[in-house]
């Protein structure tokens, strides 16, 4: 559960700078829709980020584990 710890903080840290990235692009503009706006990217980002950090942990193990198959 550790390597999950670590992706979560990783996916939290890169959604923040999504977020704000978005908000100097948006700085004069206030308002619902861009509250709104805000929390879809930082949902959509710190999902984006885990994801694909899984799949790259995944598809590594699989290689390995492919790679110990066909040694033996």
């Amino acid at each position: 559960m550790g390597w999950l710890v670590g992706y979560v903080i990783a996916s939290m840290v890169g959604a923040f700078i999504v977020v704000r990235i978005f908000e100097y692009l948006v700085a004069g503009l206030a308002g619902g829709v861009v509250g709104t706006a805000k929390l879809g990217l930082f949902v959509g980002a710190w999902t984006a980020i885990t994801v694909g950090s899984g799949m790259h942990g995944f598809t590594k193990s699989v290689r390995e584990l492919r790679h110990s198959l066909i040694r033996h």
